[in-house]
């Protein structure tokens, strides 16, 4: 992964240290393993390791990426591995909102994973703050009318839920028909209730059916957020 690197040691644990790395990523791990994820156990964190770059070592997890075993799998595989994300979300979407901001699991800043960097700025304690500054965190050059016809489209009232950021199928791991772990949980924090399903999209995808599957792995679906988010798209800053 672009950022950061993850080693495996014989003591079964793994070490993924980077720039990538943050220590919000210790809380998202614990509150999902709470909720019965199958997640990693965290034994340790590291804050500055070595310059610029943090440390976390937790369990090695099982199980081959779902991007490499996709072509390979049954159409029955295929939808009860839908079936099964869909309840990690569902338990994902009833956790209590602990912090009270918007924001990352240890009520840091809140973080994006854009089309060339990582974004970051915040928490918000609230949904409108959020939306003018860090979702409408344009580009300088976009008109002032434009900026305010996107500001216009956006709701303000969502839930707020515990959410993952980057669902994309190399963070799904899968054995024998079974999702084993889901991991890099970055970009976790508490969300409005769309995000996950908006920034599903936008992540690089080998396979075509698996976008088509978003209504089977998402308890919700947000079709008109995801349409101002792709209008978003053009103007965001990256």
């Amino acid at each position: 992964m672009p950022g950061c690197t993850v080693t495996r040691y014989p003591d079964s644990t793994v070490i993924k240290k980077g720039r990538r790395v943050t220590p919000h990523e210790r809380p998202a791990l614990e509150l999902a393993a709470q909720l019965n994820l199958p997640v990693p156990r965290v034994h340790e964190t590291q804050v500055e390791a070595s310059p610029g770059e943090h440390l976390i070592r937790m369990d090695f997890i099982p199980g081959s990426p779902l991007d490499e075993i996709w072509p390979t799998v049954t159409t029955e595989e295929k939808d009860s591995i839908c079936v099964q994300l869909r309840n990690m979300l569902t338990a994902m979407r009833a956790a209590p909102w602990e912090t009270g901001v918007i924001g990352s699991c240890s009520g840091g800043a809140a973080r994006d994973l854009r089309t060339y960097t990582d974004y970051t700025d915040g928490p918000y304690n609230d949904e409108a703050a959020f939306n003018e500054s860090f979702y409408l965190d344009l580009l300088k050059g976009t008109p002032r009318l434009v900026r305010s016809a996107l500001l216009q489209q956006l709701r303000d009232d969502h839930r707020i839920v515990f959410s993952h950021g980057d669902i994309v199928q190399h963070n799904i791991l899968v054995e024998n028909g079974k999702v084993t772990g889901l991991i890099d949980w970055e970009y976790a924090g508490w969300y409005p209730e769309h995000w996950d399903y908006i920034k599903f999209f936008d992540r690089p995808c080998k396979h075509r059916d698996w976008r088509d599957r978003a209504d089977m792995i998402f308890p919700e679906t947000y079709g008109r957020e995801l349409a101002w988010h792709q209008g978003i798209l053009r103007w965001q800053r990256p």
